[in-house]
């Protein structure tokens, strides 16, 4: 049989009900002048991903449910598969409502709900026990529809296979609605996870994730089609809204196919630029401020900003100290110039010399030290919170992986802002991003001179960073996001001291994590709402 199924990877936003509906009810028209049978939207699609603790209002969900009964009106002969919030006997379930001819046919329930990383479906939801295909008409046939939401395809760790369930229940075709956040390589695991599952049980799938920003959490759609014979015949672009329609000949599809070469430097820059636009965007704010330090990390921000919203709406600062040198304010200002930002110079030396002379009384009898240079971060984050608060804008702050890691940063000083673009990063992907950034637009957007210089926070005279960072940075993302055991990771690395090292200052400095700017996720581990350790934590390997 013929059937043409229309693939649409939206960016919602979260709670926002009316808009999410006005953009599905014109997705849903599409696929009727398409003459389409099917329409497929990613999960949550009407109440956007993730809502969290708005699912536990009363009043969020039975706005939920007037939006669906609304969209459902309004169908005609497509059907629409749309992920929404349904309930029965005072449970809630995370759904896909099944929609045609101006009425809700049936609602399929999520089965496998996620409670690792950054998902706590389980506190929300009611898991379904009764997995089931569902019959619907189209053009005066049966077709059996295996519909499952984004987790029911990753079921390795529960008992229910739902994939396996459908097909053995007579499904015609598997349909998987996700809200699959971005992380590095996580696309190449999708297709190879649904071409097992084409190879398993000879039926076609299609796969429809969300995309764009929400908080911490970056969706990079890469929707696709692949036909029973586990070829991709429509693979939607990645960190764009897209809607493409896909058809298939008894679960053959005769597109040319496609198996899209994924670059993931590529990908990383696009999820960078589309986590800050969003976040500016969907918070109702245009305008950035950056410390420009002449330094990799404010430089690749700088970059992202400007690219996300726009030279115009970048605003950067050097602002330097008695410690500051040349170099630094040069560099600073020819990154500025390459990226045609608003750029400024403010001179913190009269309010640190104010600062210490207030000082002088409790200070007496002590040794200048770490009070003093984070004296001076305090300084500058005080400045550019203060223009921030001015011009309406939000201060993006600079600071990457390893160093959130180490602690090697100031509270209420560089760790100051509304967005760490970049804290999902190590330092050493810092400089591959940049060094990518610099090949793509062909010539030192990044001046060279910035990437090539001993990193150095510049608090005091002769200071450079205490790290070797091709050591360091790996055994970071080691200790953070593998599996292994502290014995294991020693034993690997050779240094068994430095690993107790590092283990011990990621272990202490919880509580500036606790306190930092909310970051966007790229990796498979993320600080943020994904790892949640006590504050108070006197457990030592």
């Amino acid at each position: 049989m013929d059937i043409r199924i229309v693939l649409s990877q939206m960016n919602v936003i979260v709670g926002d009900l009316p808009g999410n509906a006005r953009k599905i009810i014109a997705e849903i028209k599409k696929a009727d002048d398409m003459q389409a049978d099917i329409i497929l939207f990613p999960e949550l699609t009407v109440c956007g991903y993730p809502p969290m603790d708005l699912i536990l209002e009363a009043d969020f969900v039975r706005a939920n449910e007037k939006i669906i009964n609304e969209i459902a009106a309004g169908t005609k002969n497509t059907i629409a598969l749309v992920g929404c919030i349904s309930r029965h006997d005072g449970k809630r379930w995370n759904s896909i409502a099944v929609m045609q001819n101006g009425k809700i046919i049936d609602f399929v329930r999520k089965t496998n709900l996620p409670t690792y990383d950054v998902f706590d479906e389980l506190r929300y939801f009611e898991p379904n026990e009764r997995v089931r295909p569902v019959p619907v008409t189209i053009r005066q046939k049966t077709v059996m529809l295996g519909i499952e939401i984004c987790e029911d395809l990753w079921d390795e760790r529960y008992h229910i296979k739902v994939t396996r369930e459908l097909a053995e229940q007579g499904a015609d075709i598997i349909l998987n609605a996700s809200a699959s956040p971005y992380s590095r390589g996580k696309c190449r695991n999708r297709i190879a996870r649904v071409r097992e599952k084409v190879k398993q049980f000879k039926l076609p799938f299609i796969y429809v994730n969300l995309v764009g920003g929400q908080d911490e959490l970056i969706f990079d759609g890469n929707s696709f089609a692949m036909d029973a014979n586990g070829r991709i015949a429509v693979h939607l672009p990645s960190f764009e809204e897209a809607t493409t329609c896909c058809r298939l000949t008894d679960g053959i599809s005769d597109h040319p196919f496609v198996e899209k070469d994924i670059d993931e430097d590529e990908e990383l820059y696009s999820a960078l630029k589309t986590g800050i636009r969003d976040y500016f965007y969907k918070s109702g704010f245009k305008d950035a401020v950056i410390g420009l330090s002449g330094g990799i990390d404010s430089a690749l921000v700088a970059v992202l900003a400007a690219e996300a919203l726009g030279p115009d709406h970048v605003y950067a600062y050097a602002l330097p100290s008695r410690f500051s040198s040349g170099h630094s304010l040069t560099d600073a200002e020819l990154c500025a110039r390459n990226l045609k930002i608003h750029y400024d110079v403010i001179s913190i030396e009269p309010l640190y010399e104010l600062f210490i002379r207030s000082l002088e009384k409790p200070f007496t009898g002590t040794v200048p030290g770490i009070t003093e240079e984070n004296l001076q971060a305090r300084i500058r984050g005080t400045i550019l919170m203060s223009i921030a608060n001015k011009k309406n804008a939000l201060l993006l702050t600079t600071g990457n992986k390893t160093e959130l890691a180490l602690g090697y940063c100031t509270m209420y000083g560089d760790m100051c802002g509304a967005l760490a673009p970049i804290s999902d990063m190590n330092k050493l992907e810092v400089y591959r991003l940049s060094r990518y950034i610099n090949r793509l637009f062909a010539y030192d957007l990044i001046p060279e001179s910035t990437l090539n210089k001993i990193p150095s926070a510049e608090l005091a005279e002769g200071q450079y960073d205490p790290f070797d960072y091709d050591l360091v940075s790996p055994l970071v993302d080691d200790l953070l996001e593998s599996d292994k055991s502290l014995d294991q990771i020693m034993a690997d690395s050779g240094d068994p001291e430095l690993v107790a090292r590092v283990y011990e200052l990621i272990r202490i400095n919880e509580y500036k994590r606790w306190q930092a700017a909310p970051g966007l996720k790229v990796s498979a581990k993320a600080f943020g709402q994904g790892r949640r350790m006590p504050l108070v934590n006197h457990f030592k390997i």
